[in-house]
């Protein structure tokens, strides 16, 4: 078996490794049903049903008032004392669907109530009904966010505060992977994910301390209701992109062709909430970008969203490398390029034995074939034989594949750092990549990765019998990395040059 070969193989594994890590890498989730008497420790104790999330009818006419905060802007509305938009002014994003309302107020799953609207000085207030027994206000006391208290008269038996709408899909051109990572989360004594259980509709009944809807960049989190009777979740229609359906959303499916790795996990679901008591609500609202620090900053738990699994550690050291680099170049394209550079210092040493082994390698070529010609009946001696040669020109055949092996969980915390951290979302580089989380629109880059890898296939492969995998390698590497993030394809395009470079200089005897 070849180095090129094993060195294909082993980046193979690490796209089979991305796959079963991008699949395995989230919090474990519990039972799904407790039966009426067992007693559980677990947090889940509700049970799934195949009802469709009702949106309800808002009212023809309606107030709205504009409130602008140093970090958001929110629009209330006096139907359902609900909010309209909920605009997050660092990244320009409104996560509330067009046309669509949060927490709106209702007393029966059918009926939004139409309050009265009085503005205070830092705060919204509605009231409903002739003694204005029904109340509702809004404080904005949080930098990201609000306080509700909805107070209600002993006469009313249940109200309803519904999320049934969602969050939005923020990165239109890049919704299915914005939609693999929309799920909900449930804090009491731990944070558990929710996503698995809600088939259609899921209640649950236990104890939470708070309540976390996320879409790939923003966590909405509903805190304080540990006095909240019963939570109902829903799964949402398809998404269907703008023009093909109502606002984004549709029970059609959700149509795109796609290539290469970039939809390996395909797409998701998005999910909405109800929540129901008998008695008042008093809870804090707050939209966060989903950054390790800034949500572990709160000590509330809320990082557990973006741990990142095994990995996480690594993935977040990485960013605070890029982070670092940024500040100095304010440019994450150069980051990437730097980073690549100082990997590839790193393992050096390494990447040296590795290629001085390929060499090695293919000056016993023909003593190795003239071996295994000579004992083709019998492999034990063959064994030996190779071994000696082996021995004899100082050849460890198994060399080539250690620099690979040490590398893949750098290259897989890499890959989450790149297209999950929101410092990458929308940031350009040069020219026509304006956005490194999503792929290279005109494929650029990992064309030019393949011809790289095919310059440097062609300049280390003496042997012609491998001429053909030679060729279509490069092609296959094409293919999986054409709907990478470019991020992703910048760097392994950066490190494709220094390994060329490093093969150049090596061969040569530069460095001994």
């Amino acid at each position: 078996m070849s180095d090129r070969f094993r060195t294909t193989l082993a980046f193979l594994l690490i796209i089979g490794i991305l796959v079963f890590w991008s699949l395995m890498s989230k919090p474990k989730t519990v039972a799904d049903k407790i039966s009426p008497g067992e007693k559980s420790d677990t947090l889940l104790t509700g049970e799934k049903t195949t009802e469709e999330p009702l949106s309800p009818v808002m009212p023809a006419a309606f107030d709205t008032v504009v409130i602008d905060k140093e970090n958001y802007r929110l629009v209330l509305c006096s139907a359902g004392g609900s909010v309209k938009e909920f605009y997050l002014k660092e990244y320009n994003v409104d996560i509330i669907p067009q046309g669509q309302y949060l927490f709106i107020t209702q007393s029966n799953p059918e009926e939004v109530l139409d309050f009265d609207m009085e503005v205070a000085d830092d705060s919204v207030v509605f009231t409903y009904g002739d003694e204005k027994s029904l109340k509702k206000v809004y404080r904005f006391n949080e930098p990201y966010g609000f306080q509700l208290t909805v107070s209600v008269p002993e006469t009313l038996k249940q109200q309803i505060l519904d999320l049934k709408a969602g969050m939005r899909i923020t990165e239109e051109k890049n919704a299915n992977e914005d939609l693999r990572h929309f799920n909900i989360y449930l804090k009491n004594k731990k944070v558990e994910q929710l996503k698995k259980k809600v088939k259609d509709k899921f209640t649950y009944t236990g104890d939470v301390d708070w309540l976390g809807l996320r879409s790939k960049y923003f966590l909405l989190v509903i805190n304080n209701l540990a006095k909240i009777e019963s939570i109902n979740f829903y799964k949402l229609p398809k998404y269907q992109p703008p023009g093909e359906g109502n606002a984004g959303l549709s029970n059609g499916k959700f149509h795109r062709s796609a290539f290469g790795c970039y939809f390996m996990r395909g797409g998701g679901d998005r999910y909405g909430a109800e929540i129901i008591t008998s008695g008042n609500i008093d809870v804090s609202v707050l939209l966060l970008p989903i950054k390790y620090s800034k949500l572990a900053a709160f000590k509330k738990g809320y990082e557990a969203v973006s741990s990142g699994g095994l990995l996480g550690p690594i993935s977040r050291l990485f960013l605070g490398i890029f982070n670092l680099l940024y500040s100095l170049f304010k440019n994450y394209g150069l980051a990437i390029i730097i980073f690549a550079i100082l990997i590839k210092l790193i393992f050096f040493p390494l990447s040296r034995q590795m290629i001085k082994s390929q060499h090695k390698m293919q000056l016993i070529q023909p003593e190795l074939k003239k071996l295994q010609k000579k004992y083709k009946d019998d492999p034990q001696r063959l064994n030996q034989e190779m071994m000696h040669l082996y021995k004899t020109y100082k050849v460890n055949p198994f060399s080539g594949c250690l620099p690979l092996l040490i590398q893949m969980p750098i290259f897989i915390a890499l890959y989450q750092t790149l297209i999950s951290s929101i410092e990458f979302r929308q940031a350009p580089f040069i020219f026509w990549i304006t956005d490194l989380s999503f792929k290279d629109p005109y494929y650029v880059l990992p064309i030019a990765m393949g011809v790289m890898m095919l310059v440097q296939s062609l300049l280390t492969t003496i042997d012609p019998r491998q001429r053909f995998m030679v060729v279509v390698m490069p092609l296959f590497m094409v293919f999986i990395f054409l709907n990478f993030p470019s991020g992703l394809q910048l760097y392994w395009f950066s490190y494709n040059i220094l390994t060329l470079v490093e093969h150049i200089i090596i061969k040569r005897g530069g460095i001994k």
